[in-house]
């Protein structure tokens, strides 16, 4: 069973989030939130996204750095992040995205149906049929649903290559191991210690070359070196 409570005291009020995209396990939200409050009695978070406030479980979200609002559509970053250095991060969104040759909006519209779960086709099919008079030419609309599309999937490579480093620097520090029960080892597939799902083996290659075996959480990416695991009376596991 999974503690809201606790997970939600890992966050504080100003923390930039993104989202798991409901209907893409590959995928993080191309845009970020800002927590605007911890609500520890009952175990959620109240996030201001660009398009709107909502209240969500912790587990849905991830705490990214600020700057990484800097790369985003001007139109899904500039309203809700004080603090930020705005010439920068728009110089950095015109190199990036056709803002200026797309209606006032449309990224704004297209972080929404992202939010709500719609792939790449559904997105621009929506988009198209309420901004094609908007231009003669739809390829700078296809091509910018696609783009953020694929910038979603390329947040949750860069989520994943800073927690696999991390975990593996942790517990080589701290010599910590995840204990398995019987059953996961005689199945070859230990349960995500989060969350009770069954976690899937993976493979991190470093920038050194260094490869990295990981058991991988699908709902909640959750981490764990394969060689942190031991037996239920901590024995060698041979995965």
């Amino acid at each position: 069973m999974i503690d809201y409570w606790k997970l939600s005291r890992e966050f504080e009020p100003g923390d930039f989030v993104q989202r798991y995209i409901p209907s893409r396990s590959v995928s993080l939200s191309p845009y970020v939130g800002r927590v605007t409050a911890v609500l520890k009695g009952i175990g959620f978070l109240d996030v201001q996204w660009p398009f709107g406030n909502e209240r969500v479980s912790p587990e849905d979200v991830v705490k990214v750095n600020k700057e990484f609002a800097s790369f985003l559509p001007p139109m899904v970053d500039f309203s809700y992040y004080p603090g930020l250095e705005q010439q920068r991060a728009r110089l950095a969104s015109r190199t990036l995205w056709a803002s200026a040759e797309l209606p006032p909006g449309f990224h704004k519209e297209l972080a929404r149906l992202v939010h709500k779960g719609a792939n790449e086709v559904q997105a621009y099919d929506e988009l198209w049929h309420r901004y094609a008079s908007f231009s003669d030419d739809d390829s700078k609309l296809r091509n910018e649903v696609s783009k953020l599309y694929r910038f979603a999937a390329n947040s949750l490579e860069l989520f994943l290559s800073q927690q696999a480093q991390k975990t593996a620097t942790y517990w080589m520090a701290q010599n910590r191991t995840h204990r398995a029960t019987r059953a996961e080892v005689k199945s070859g597939c230990p349960s995500c210690p989060k969350c009770g799902t069954a976690m899937r083996k993976a493979t991190y290659k470093m920038a050194e070359g260094l490869r990295i075996k990981l058991f991988a959480c699908p709902k909640d990416l959750y981490l764990i070196k394969q060689a942190d695991i031991v037996g239920p009376q901590g024995d060698p596991v041979s995965w």
